[in-house]
């Protein structure tokens, strides 16, 4: 099996399924992840939140960016470390997050429509033993 090629026609789907769910609510899919885990995690530093989620420092700025402006999170110097800063979700964060969460469960169902539960457990215990930096 091509795993390569499955996670990224996978990942592919599930892009543009989020874009068309959460385009009403002004999220795109590049957006969705960073107000689940600051919503999750208020208070989180920009540095854990990409290390949490996997991305760049200038992803992450440029996306943290992107959702200060448009009114879901708002960030605070730490007062552990005057470099960094703390982010929380604003109330229009809050009120699309469990939205967010409905189409998250949405695709996962779809995903696993076709099994059955006790395969979708043994899906679910081995995607967790995959190491996400296997290099």
């Amino acid at each position: 099996m091509n795993y390569t090629r499955l996670f990224s026609m996978i990942y592919r789907k599930s892009q543009v399924f989020y874009a068309r769910e959460l385009k009403a609510h002004g999220i795109s899919s590049g957006q969705f992840m960073y107000i689940l885990c600051i919503c999750e995690n208020p208070g989180l530093t920009q540095e854990a939140l990409g290390r949490e989620l996997q991305f760049d420092k200038g992803s992450v700025a440029n996306t943290v960016a992107q959702l200060l402006r448009e009114g879901f999170i708002t960030r605070r110097v730490s007062p552990e470390d005057r470099r960094a800063y703390n982010l929380f979700p604003t109330d229009k964060a809050a009120a699309v997050y469990p939205a967010i969460l409905a189409v998250q469960e949405k695709w996962h169902r779809s995903l696993t429509r076709e099994l059955t539960d006790v395969e979708q457990d043994i899906l679910d215990r081995l995607l967790e033993k995959i190491p996400i930096d296997p290099v």
